[in-house]
Formats: C-alpha cells, structure tokens, sequence
C-alpha cells in the first residue's frame, strides 16, 4: 500500500470520526446520539487501519471541521451527512478496487468496512428526520420560495414591459409580496390543519417568511440603479440562484436529480417572464401616457 493512498483515506476517516463525535455530543435526540457514537467507533477502527502504513502523525487542515460546524448549524444536519454519505459512496467503490490488491487478512478487513459504510444510510435516515423537524415543513418553504420567485418575477418583467421606472416597480413587486406572503401564509395554514401529524402554525410560518425573504431579495436591485434592464436583469440573477441553492439541498437531502429538477425550475421561471413582459407591452401600448 502506497503511503500517500493511506494517507488520504486515514485523513478522510480522522475527520469523519471527529465529525461524528462532535454531532453525538451535540444532538439531543435519544434515537440518532446512540448511532452517531457508532458511526464514531467505526471511522476510529478505519482510521487505524489506514494509519499502518503512514509512517508520520495524520492531521487534517483545521479549517474543516469548523466549516462544517457552521454549515450544520445553516443547514441541518440532514443535509451535511447526505453530503458525507455522497463522499463515502466514492469512497467505498474506491475500497473495493483496492481491496484485492492487499493481503487476504487486510482485504477482509477492508470489505468489511465496506459493508458498515453501506449501512449507514439505513440506519440513520429515520432518526435524522426526526432530529430535523424542519425537513417535514420542507414542502411548505419550497412552496413559499417557488410562488414568491415566479410571482415577483412576473410582476417585474411587466413593468420591464410597461414603465421605465425601476423604483415604481421594486415598490410595486414589494407590495404585492408582502400581501401575498400572507395570503400564502394563511393558505397554507389551513391546508397543515388537515393534517394532524404538522404544526399549522408552524407551516404557515415557513411559507410566510420563505415568501417574503424571496420577495425582499428580488427587490433590492431595484432601489439600486437607474436602469431598469438593470434592475430587472439583477432580479433574475437572484431569483436563479435562489432556486438553484434550494432545488440542490433539496436534491441532497431527498436525493434527487439536481439537474432535471433545475430545468424544471428555471424554465418555468423564464416562460413566466417572457409571458409577464409580454403583456406589459401590450399595456404600454395602449396606455403609453400612463405607463412611461
């Protein structure tokens, strides 16, 4: 075994192992604490096993543990170990063409491995979503964002359309996204009251403040330049991202394709716009004084 090849798969299985450790003891959920102190012990028996052949101490830059620290603290810890199980599923097809390249007791170590790697997804899938209460409110943000963004983007492409005034239409876009992030909020209210097993509260919360959060940030170019091609095309750059960033963490976290699912969204996005800014064109046209 080369040591560099050691080197990096006992880097790897040091910071899983850490990782793992530093959630056992962060986590409060009975079911998942148990499972995370587990997958700890196996990454540390991994970690053994690399680090026969490495010669020197095995460290990893510090910065990643902190990172990934904060990003579970944005984004739950749903996603961030999608993301490993995603980095480990390489890993084990990487074991496996490794494996009867070693000694017959170190490749049965290692297949071994393989198949505990194999058995994480399974066993914590469950007890993550219940440690995670927001994946369960996921539809309801995922609704509040997609109406907010292909609302607002409508509103803006029809006075890109009808008026040349970048102000009028950022104001504009925020008075319809403020009623109507409460008339989403209270639709989605009582559709949670349906079901008994989700808060509607809280639904209505997640609708709400995802729709307004869109709506703010689609306003911002607005109150920031003169020129409303601008502005507008400033909007869209926003609206794309945020519907990238959430279809990928979507897509993480339910494994999904990333790709058809972006499509998807960003087509429905530009049709609304085409069709917005059509129509206000013909508005312009026949109310040219009004709208200029």
């Amino acid at each position: 075994m080369q040591p560099q090849v050691a080197l990096r798969y006992a880097r790897e299985e040091l910071f899983n192992m850490h990782l793992y450790t530093w959630l056992a003891q962060t986590v409060h959920n009975p079911t998942l604490k148990p499972i995370l102190e587990k997958f700890a012990a196996q990454e540390k028996a991994h970690y053994d096993f690399w680090k026969r052949w490495i010669p020197e101490e095995v460290r990893y830059p510090t910065w990643w543990l902190w990172w990934y620290k904060v990003l579970i603290r944005l984004l739950g810890i749903s996603f961030i170990l999608r993301l490993l199980e995603r980095r480990e599923h390489q890993t084990i097809a990487e074991y496996r063409q490794i494996a009867p390249t070693l000694p017959p007791q170190e490749q049965t170590t290692l297949l071994a491995f393989v198949e505990e790697e194999e058995k994480h997804e399974a066993e914590f899938l469950e007890a993550i979503r219940a440690e995670e209460p927001r994946i369960q409110y996921l539809g309801f943000i995922v609704l509040g964002l997609s109406d907010a963004i292909i609302e607002i983007t409508g509103v803006h492409a029809g006075f890109l359309g009808a008026s040349h005034r970048p102000l009028t239409a950022g104001i504009a876009g925020l008075i319809v996204g403020f009623a109507a992030s409460i008339s989403m909020a209270s639709a989605a209210y009582l559709q949670a009251k349906q079901n008994p097993a989700i808060s509607a509260v809280r639904s209505a919360v997640y609708t709400g403040i995802s729709y307004l959060t869109a709506v703010m940030l689609m306003a911002l170019p607005y109150f920031m330049t003169t020129s409303m091609a601008v502005a507008f095309w400033g909007s869209v750059v926003l609206a794309v991202g945020m519907i990238l960033s959430f279809v990928y963490y979507s897509a993480v976290v339910f494994e999904r394709s990333f790709r058809q699912e972006a499509l998807e969204s960003v087509g429905v996005l530009g049709a609304t716009a085409a069709l917005s800014y059509g129509f206000g064109e013909v508005l312009r046209y026949f109310f040219p004084e009004a709208l200029v």
